[in-house]
């Protein structure tokens, strides 16, 4: 069997449909098209386990009283159910065709225990986050903020003698020394609202990558320079942040990334939406998720003559998911 239509790569589109036994690009077939072909999203930066709190979020708390080391957040996450929050943060990720997912994880190794034995077809990247001056659960480190951590570089050592990856957030609120990040030499950062254009061509110089929530940025406010950070070649994700804030669907993200930066490309930011963080997955051969491909492809519906415009539209719908595995 067949999905018959014009199939997104790094390239731009090319073929006409995917062979669904194998997943290859088929380049002739006949036969009216099903849809525009898509590879399945990455979705860079996720906290899944809050996800059911989003009904119970209290308003208009600020970024520290909400998600900082003694915020709402943290108490929720005390008093309540992960396992089931994750669970449905990972069926929002599964329905709206995301083949990868980074989650930062909370609680030392009880918050990576909480996604034990639950499945999920795709690649899952838990970054662990020791508790107090606690060593390192797990191989790779997803750091707060240097402003919170004691022992960020402990962790991140740890972390890179486990050939894991490691991730921190920077100037999510405010801006921050860079420097810091730049001498723990992390494999990326998370949000950088606030760098400075010297902050960001240092990051570049540096080969590391960022992840960008633009959903969640916006509700406290924040804006990621995304525009300068495409211009200057850096390697960037899109992530969805934390649960409680935003649904875990990659489309969702995209379209308001195409209202709120109305001069980036739309094959730019569909680019960014499936292959993100290529330069992490793909720099060397010694990595832990080095040469990561495509988990699968999604089939969309045609709603409009030009692929991108259609994919774009708020119409459109997700008709099919293939995974690969």
């Amino acid at each position: 069997m067949f999905w018959k239509g014009a199939v997104f790569t790094r390239e731009g589109f090319v073929g006409k449909g995917i062979d669904l036994e194998s997943c290859s690009i088929v380049d002739n077939i006949d036969g009216e098209e099903n849809g525009i072909i898509i590879p399945l999203f990455r979705n860079c930066h996720t906290h899944l386990g809050d996800t059911l709190a989003r009904k119970e979020m209290p308003n208009n708390l600020s970024l520290s009283e909400l998600v900082g080391p003694n915020g709402w957040k943290h108490k929720w996450l005390e008093n309540n159910d992960q396992r089931a929050s994750a669970i449905a943060g990972l069926k929002e990720v599964v329905n709206s065709g995301t083949g990868l997912v980074m989650d930062f994880r909370e609680g030392g190794k009880a918050g990576l225990d909480v996604f034990d034995n639950i499945e999920y077809p795709g690649k899952l990247i838990l970054l662990g986050r020791p508790v107090g001056n606690e060593e390192l659960t797990g191989i790779n480190a997803g750091i707060s903020s240097l402003a919170d951590v004691d022992n960020a570089v402990e962790i991140t050592l740890s972390a890179r003698d486990k050939n894991g990856l490691i991730g921190i957030h920077h100037s999510e609120n405010e801006r921050e020394d860079v420097q810091p990040l730049l001498d723990l030499k992390p494999d990326f950062a998370v949000h950088m609202c606030y760098a400075s254009d010297d902050d960001l061509k240092k990051i570049k110089a540096n080969n590391i990558s960022i992840v960008v929530c633009p959903r969640s940025n916006h509700y406290f406010g924040n804006r990621p320079p995304l525009e300068k950070m495409i211009e200057l070649g850096i390697d960037i994700g899109i992530g969805t942040d934390n649960g409680m804030l935003c649904t875990a669907n990659i489309m969702d993200e995209i379209h308001f990334i195409r209202r709120e930066y109305d001069s980036l490309g739309l094959e730019t930011i569909l680019s960014i939406a499936c292959f993100g963080l290529d330069d992490i997955f793909n720099k060397d051969g010694t990595s832990t998720y080095s040469n990561l491909e495509p988990s699968g492809w999604i089939l969309l519906s045609r709603v409009e003559e030009d692929n991108y415009e259609s994919i774009f539209n708020p119409n459109t719908e997700i008709l099919g998911i293939r995974w690969m595995n």
